[in-house]
């Protein structure tokens, strides 16, 4: 699955879109729409976003894992140091492993769940401005058709970006922009 992202104007342009690439095969749990007014899209039986499309806490959280990874390595040799010759060094040497792994994973996650996703970061004067910005999860094969059919229909809808479906924690900027 690849994720296009289109900027639309307005949510009746978004519910149009919506429509059109229903109409063309794509499953309504495939389409995401990014817009400030939460309950207009769900009054017009639009998908919001999730939780976790919405901010960063999955991504930040792999951030934190990775980061979490360096910091582990130097917590278990320090603490194995420090126990060394102890018949429960190597359970106590674990246990702290896992602590600061588990630490650096959940801050990260807790730091990411205040912050935009780093997919909307782009785009968020043109959502506090009331434009939709949508997500549509479609397979690669399928892509480039759809793309020629929503250029067709829709012009006012601007191709705004193109990634795989899953979160590349080394993408994005370090610096996280917080949630308003």
């Amino acid at each position: 699955m690849i994720r296009i992202l289109y900027r639309l104007p307005d949510l009746p342009c978004a519910q149009k879109f919506n429509e059109l690439v229903e109409s063309e095969g794509v499953a309504h749990n495939r389409i995401h729409i990014a817009h400030k007014d939460h309950l207009t899209l769900q009054k017009k039986h639009l998908n919001d976003l999730t939780f976790l499309e919405e901010f960063d806490t999955v991504h930040s959280g792999e951030r934190g894992f990775l980061v979490g990874i360096i910091l582990t390595v130097l917590a278990g040799l320090s603490v194995y140091e420090i126990m060394e010759g102890y018949p429960v060094a190597s359970m106590i040497t674990l246990f702290a492993c896992l602590v600061v792994l588990g630490y650096s994973t959940w801050l990260g996650g807790l730091i990411g769940a205040s912050s935009d996703n780093y997919r909307l970061q782009p785009f968020r004067a043109h959502l506090d401005d009331g434009g939709s910005v949508v997500m549509l999860d479609v397979d690669p094969v399928s892509a480039s058709r759809l793309m020629n059919v929503i250029a067709h229909h829709i012009p006012e809808a601007q191709p705004a970006g193109r990634s795989q479906t899953l979160d590349n924690p080394f993408k994005g900027s370090w610096f996280l922009r917080k949630h308003s």
